[in-house]
């Protein structure tokens, strides 16, 4: 007679440097550090010769960071919530940390049930000696206004096939921005961009055509034109990865709606979103 094993199910919240780490997504050579490989290393660990499960709610690239990163962690042996946080924060390297944990429905699914994702980009235009691993430096000063105006046309549901890379035309390049906004303080120039999904580099292309836009080499009008089609790649803009931050997913509706609130969407010159 076959023992059926009652899996209990775990929300993470953690936050990484991505400095040394290869991406989120684990890989199939063990030598490539990923943060789900280092994930399942330390719950293997806890849960010996058992059958384990670490899944995010999406990709992330090489060298980026996360503030709060969900993900969930299916395990055979129930523990509590807070044990359980402290006995991985223990296994785990020092760029790594898990700041929540919270036992969930066995369902629940980090990846399908996120209903939106929110990164943000940090850029400075003038020289920057102790955030230099954290932020872009930019040579020239930044027209932020200028961003302001070009952000507000990726607004809205559109087509983001330009900012995509090769292997992700196969499938839907549609992407609903629910927000995008520049500001500065200070030095310190942040982009935040909240979305349903995203495309693989998009966000770093995305603020890549805001630079080219803050330096004067391109209009704020211009980002019609790759979403439009009329102009399809925007590759050469991709900023480096060393500046994005995944900031949060969202789980509630009502979670989104007032984060949305306190960081409303810069809207076209209409005021409809397109």
């Amino acid at each position: 007679m076959t023992t059926q094993v009652t899996m209990a199910r775990y929300k993470l919240v953690i936050e990484y440097d991505g400095s040394r780490f290869r991406g989120w997504q684990k890989q199939g050579e063990k030598e490539i550090r990923t943060v789900q490989g280092t994930l399942l290393a330390a719950a293997a660990e806890l849960f010996p010769d058992r059958k384990i499960d670490v899944q995010g709610n999406g990709r992330t690239d090489a060298g980026v960071h996360a503030l709060e990163y969900a993900a969930h962690l299916e395990a055979p042996v129930a523990m509590e919530p807070a044990a359980l946080q402290e006995r991985l924060n223990r296994l785990l390297p020092a760029d790594i940390a898990v700041l929540e944990v919270e036992a969930v429905p066995p369902r629940f699914h980090a990846r399908h049930h996120c209903l939106a994702r929110s990164y943000l980009y940090r850029l400075v235009d003038s020289k920057n000696v102790f955030a230099r691993r954290y932020v872009w430096s930019l040579s020239q000063p930044m027209d932020v206004a200028k961003m302001g105006r070009a952000a507000s046309f990726f607004t809205g549901m559109h087509d983001f096939a330009a900012f995509a890379e090769k292997q992700e035309l196969k499938k839907s390049t549609r992407v609903l921005v629910n927000s995008v906004t520049v500001e500065r303080r200070q030095r310190t120039i942040t982009v935040r961009v909240v979305g349903s999904h995203f495309l693989w580099h998009m966000v770093r292309r995305l603020v890549g055509v805001l630079v080219e836009v803050g330096g004067g080499s391109m209009e704020p009008e211009a980002v019609r034109r790759f979403l439009n089609g009329m102009e399809k790649d925007t590759a050469r803009f991709t900023a480096p990865a060393h500046g994005l931050f995944f900031e949060k997913a969202f789980y509630d509706q009502k979670e989104l709606e007032g984060f949305l609130a306190e960081n409303p969407a810069v809207l076209p010159d209409n005021g409809v979103l397109s």
